[in-house]
């Protein structure tokens, strides 16, 4: 005799839909906090570039002024009455070590820092110029120029602050740079020695 036993089916046992919905929103809330610490540190990043490339761009630009000055001769503008000793200006102007006359000077409405030789077309030198305020919110003139014995410069101050503008922006990125402020002063040597 023969028995034959039945055998029951294996049930395969799935996923039934309550459990598909709540994986579903643990995935949901996972991939949010992912993507906005990604758009946090994408603006960061951009932030963060923004203000370390003007920063360099703004010192380059700064030490060759303050070389300039530190070689030049023969610096204006001149104080309108000669018993003042400082002037602030929007410009500066001297003679180079080669006998050129340059001017550098500040153009408030383009926000831009222009260098140019005697008779030839200003060339820009940095944009984004926006000036440095005082505690009224005045905008003052970026060159402050101390003279002693009529015109003689004894230390011209340059105190300017860029607004980072990056080439580069993308939608995602935004926008939040700071501004940079860059404060340099020199004495021509041949005042110093």
């Amino acid at each position: 005799m023969k028995t034959t036993t039945r055998r029951r089916p294996i049930r395969r046992r799935g996923f039934n839909l309550v459990e598909v919905l709540i994986a579903l929103a643990i995935t949901a809330t996972l991939l949010t906090a992912t993507l906005a610490a990604l758009d946090a540190s994408f603006r960061a990043y951009q932030a963060t570039t923004e203000e370390v490339s003007t920063q360099s761009i703004g010192r380059i630009v700064m030490h060759r002024m303050l070389t300039l000055i530190r070689t030049g001769t023969d610096f204006g503008p001149y104080p309108a009455d000669p018993r003042v000793t400082t002037i602030q200006s929007d410009f500066i102007e001297f003679r180079t070590q080669n006998g050129e006359i340059v001017t550098v000077t500040w153009n408030r409405n383009d926000e831009t820092l222009l260098y140019s030789v005697e008779g030839n077309t200003p060339v820009e030198m940095l944009d984004g110029v926006i000036g440095t305020t005082d505690e009224a919110g005045v905008v003052q003139a970026p060159f402050t120029l101390n003279f002693e014995q009529g015109r003689r410069l004894y230390r011209a101050t340059i105190d300017i602050t860029v607004e980072p503008d990056d080439m580069i922006d993308l939608e995602i990125e935004g926008d939040r740079a700071r501004p940079v402020r860059l404060v340099g002063s020199a004495m021509p040597r041949l005042e110093a020695f």
